[in-house]
């Protein structure tokens, strides 16, 4: 097996790990002072209080969709281009 093929892999991986976190840290803190000039414009009333919880899905899903097509993708294309495995002794 060619280990520069393996190293470029788990730096690839790691690499877009890095830019999924920085992606969905944007999103989140994005919505979250959104979210703050909400509150504090309606001065927090109890309809909006009870909407916290819907909001709180609007802004986590999106990451955690994103990084299932993702992983979805990574597991696609191993099956599809892994090249079969011969026993060498």
């Amino acid at each position: 097996m060619n280990t520069d093929v393996v190293v470029a892999a788990g730096e690839t991986r790691q690499a877009m790990m890095r830019v999924w976190m920085a992606i969905s840290a944007i999103w989140v803190g994005f919505w979250l002072c959104m979210a703050a000039l909400i509150l504090v414009a309606a001065e927090m009333t109890v309809p909006l209080a009870g909407k916290l919880g819907l909001f709180a899905l609007i802004v986590l899903t999106p990451p955690l969709a994103l990084l299932a097509v993702g992983s979805a993708l990574r597991w696609a294309f191993e099956l599809l281009f892994r090249k079969p495995q011969t026993a060498s002794h």
